[in-house]
């Protein structure tokens, strides 16, 4: 991880954010995807599976140079959580992805989301990508404005269809 050696404190008695640590940091973090996953995906369960994933992905993400993970510490408390990581798609070569971002919602609204995704974004120019992207869910009307206040905009749109167990093929022989 390229930015393990920056803190950005915060003013007398206010959040700070320091470089993710896997050894001390992961199981809070874990604890946040509840929240995170169960609000934006309607029917999504974070179950022992995806923790461990989800465990295993942080701890690949934590030697990785190409991701930047950053945690927001207030009062000796994990309190938010940003994931950053330079990817490549099939029509950006070197893009930022903002691939997780939590705040504890006591703490929401007043501007320390857009100090964490500062420091991510920070990191991103850092690493000489011309934009960075993300993705959010349609069920999460409050992100969806957050993101169009730090500056983003839609330029894509992903379409998904459901299919019932009715539908497969299996069920018309």
């Amino acid at each position: 991880m390229a930015q393990a050696n920056r803190a950005v404190p915060g003013a007398q008695g206010e959040p700070t954010i320091r470089p993710f640590n896997f050894r001390r940091d992961c199981e809070q973090v874990l604890d946040f995807q509840y929240d995170v996953y169960e609000r934006n995906f309607a029917g999504f369960v974070v179950d022992a599976f995806f923790l461990a994933d989800y465990r295993r992905d942080l701890r690949r993400a934590s030697r990785d140079p190409n991701e930047a993970l950053f945690v927001m510490e207030h009062q000796g408390e994990l309190c938010g959580f940003v994931w950053s990581a330079v990817i490549s798609t099939i029509v950006d070569p070197r893009v930022g992805y903002i691939k997780n971002v939590y705040l504890a919602p006591h703490l929401r609204g007043r501007g320390y989301a857009e100090r964490l995704m500062a420091v991510a974004e920070q990191w991103l120019r850092e690493q000489a990508v011309d934009k960075v992207m993300l993705d959010t869910s349609v069920a999460n009307p409050r992100a969806v404005r957050f993101y169009e206040k730090v500056g983003y905009t839609t330029e894509r749109v992903r379409m998904v269809k459901h299919f019932r167990a009715s539908d497969s093929s299996a069920d018309r022989n």
